[in-house]
């Protein structure tokens, strides 16, 4: 502290904000002026200064001059393994998992669900802890604690413990690895021009599709403890990779985070713009899990056999990499909102022609239309949501939005099994989906302006840094 008396002063507030690459120097000067000539009989006026010095780590508006492509590889990398290990293995594990644990299909398949069930309850923890903890730290826990759980699964003697398992330990070591955590570095390391097509790196299902196939070989020439050894040893070996992640974490200026109501989970949810973008998410989302479900029965329906079914499918998961690349892009171009409004009704349309007899040509362009819409949405809503809530608000945001949507995921696939066996046909479960994602795109479209305007420019005052200190 320093005191300066000054003749014939009168002085106010004032403020002084110097801004470095990822630091805001904050110079709060309260100054208290008050006139002593009552009490020394003098007519001078003394002034004391109080000059406090704070940094304050932040995230500027553009992160960085240039994007840091090899933190989005690293990014990408965590994403792939912590869904590709999780995700892409099930498939193939399931039939030997009930051979092994002598348990049955319904059993065997609630491991999956109770994953997704922890995944998304441990998101907006996860949200709120990125904000306060190193990156890499975190994204380190969650290979450890994936290495943990599938070495666990490779000595598990019970279906009950398996289901422990992949709820305890799996679901929030994806949570602690996966999308929220590769996706908030992505946001980090490049400019937001360049955010869409990041996150559409991040987000190609690369492992989604090799993983199957080494597990299946594993299988065959081993056994299935192997393959989770396998699994558990590749979580181990990325955990040099993510050391390498930047560390910087995204606390916001102290007079912002006295304005801004998002800062706040509650002040978040309650947006009413945050409960529009979860229908909206919660609804493609929720789309694209249908898809996986009932998309082989619904070519079956078209009179087509297993061997064309299964390969639509193939095929349509491989769009996927080419759709979470384009939407990226598409993102960048014209705003997350308006590329998931595309998104919605190009979905509406290609699931509307399946209430027609359709050839095969027209089966392998839906099929391909259906996979890259799906697999570009993460990219998109990521988008979306940097420029609603910034970059700094980005993982909250996005675990929340977890969190919410979660009850729309679950809801549409067994929905529409329900539709079906009420009617005996597809038609009306095709035509309950294809609304679905019209009404997505509706919410979207509700808060288009919202994501193409700009964040106003935070002005600063010194009485709200004054009352903040």
């Amino acid at each position: 502290m320093r005191e300066t008396s000054l003749d014939g002063v009168s002085l106010g507030s004032a403020i002084s904000v110097v801004k470095t690459d990822c630091r805001t120097l904050s110079l709060t000067f309260a100054i208290q002026a008050y006139d002593l000539a009552s009490q020394a009989g003098r007519s001078r006026g003394q002034v004391r200064v109080c000059t406090c010095i704070r940094w304050e780590e932040r995230m500027p508006n553009e992160p960085i001059a240039e994007a840091r492509w090899g933190q989005v590889a690293i990014a990408a990398l965590a994403q792939n393994v912590a869904t590709g290990f999780a995700f892409g293995s099930f498939g193939s594990l399931i039939m030997a998992i009930e051979e092994e644990f002598v348990i049955g299909r319904s059993q065997s398949s609630l491991a999956i669900s109770l994953l997704l069930v922890s995944l998304a309850l441990t998101a907006s923890i996860v949200g709120r802890l990125i904000e306060r903890v190193s990156l890499h730290f975190i994204m380190a826990c969650g290979a450890l604690l994936g290495a943990a759980g599938y070495g666990l699964l490779a000595v598990a003697q019970s279906g009950s413990a398996l289901l422990a398992i992949y709820a305890l330990l799996l679901g929030p070591a994806v949570s602690l690895l996966g999308v929220l955590p590769s996706m908030t570095l992505a946001t980090r390391v490049v400019p937001e021009r360049l955010q869409g097509r990041a996150l559409g790196l991040v987000n190609v299902p690369a492992l989604v599709m090799v993983v199957p196939l080494v597990i299946g070989w594993v299988l065959q020439t081993y056994s299935l403890r192997a393959a989770f050894l396998w699994l558990a040893v590749g979580q181990l070996v990325l955990v040099p990779f993510l050391l390498l992640a930047i560390d910087r974490t995204a606390r916001l200026p102290v007079a912002s985070r006295s304005r801004d109501a998002g800062e706040t989970p509650g002040g978040i949810l309650n947006r009413p713009s945050f409960w529009i973008i979860t229908i909206g998410a919660g609804l493609v989302v929720g789309g694209g899990a249908m898809k996986i479900a009932h998309f082989v029965p619904l070519v079956l329906e078209q009179g087509r056999n297993f061997a064309e079914a299964n390969m639509l499918l193939g095929l349509s998961g491989g769009a996927g990499l080419l759709g979470s690349l384009f939407f990226g892009l598409l993102a960048d171009r014209f705003g997350g909102g308006k590329a998931l409004i595309f998104n919605a009704l190009l979905q509406t349309v290609f699931w509307s022609i399946f209430l027609f007899q359709l050839s095969m040509p027209l089966l392998v362009l839906d099929a391909f239309a259906v996979g890259a819409c799906g697999g570009g949405v993460q990219a998109a809503l990521g988008v979306l949501l940097v420029r609603h809530y910034g970059s700094a608000r980005f993982s909250r945001a996005y675990g929340l939005l977890t969190l919410t949507s979660l009850p729309f995921v679950f809801a549409l696939t067994p929905l529409s099994s329900v539709v079906f066996e009420m009617s005996g046909t597809y038609e009306y479960a095709i035509a309950f989906i294809a609304s679905s994602f019209l009404v997505a795109a509706v919410m979207f479209a509700l808060v288009l302006r919202k994501d193409d305007s700009s964040d106003p420019e935070e002005v600063v005052s010194a009485e709200q840094v004054a009352a903040s200190g």
